[in-house]
């Protein structure tokens, strides 16, 4: 097997955070839902359709720039955001909008998270993608970071799926 170009890594990024894998695209997933089908959950304890997107968001912003800048987390998520964070319980559809503003802000912060990564990875240069940061989590390189984020994106897109499709059953 060839070693990857630096265009081979930089497509396969760009590829991986939604520029042609629409499973990796919050956005793309919730597309023509209104506002009450994302903030619907079936019961609760399990989170809406916009708490998946928004933590989708939260955690690429923690892993890029945290994990792989060491930019403390409240200069990179703003604290309206955190809800969205990892020990945050179940917030309720009303819970969440009192905290994020609306469900438009959160697309918005959403889709601005994601134009920094793609920032990011074209900020890369091949040998960027093996190194190990300083400030690097269990010793993780740039490439294995942002593969770990891609795979969490998918699977909270397969949790919106999830709901998307128990809402088309109940009508």
């Amino acid at each position: 097997m060839s070693e990857p170009t630096e265009s081979n890594w930089h497509d396969a990024f760009h590829w991986g955070f939604g520029r042609g894998f629409w499973y990796t695209d919050p956005l793309e997933e919730v597309k023509g839902l209104t506002d009450e089908q994302l903030l619907w959950s079936p019961m609760p304890g399990i989170h809406c359709v916009l708490w998946h997107v928004g933590h989708i968001a939260h955690r690429e912003r923690f892993h890029l720039a945290v994990l792989l800048h060491g930019r403390p987390e409240n200069e990179v998520i703003p604290a309206r955001f955190s809800i969205f964070g990892c020990n945050v319980g179940f917030p309720s559809a009303d819970e969440l909008l009192d905290a994020v503003g609306s469900v438009e802000d959160v697309k918005e912060w959403v889709g601005d998270v994601r134009q920094c990564s793609h920032e990011f990875i074209d900020s890369l240069e091949e040998r960027d993608f093996n190194r190990l940061p300083e400030s690097s989590f269990e010793g993780n390189s740039i490439a294995k970071v942002l593969m770990q984020t891609m795979g969490h994106t998918g699977v909270h897109i397969g949790r919106i799926q999830l709901l998307r499709a128990m809402m088309t059953a109940r009508g």
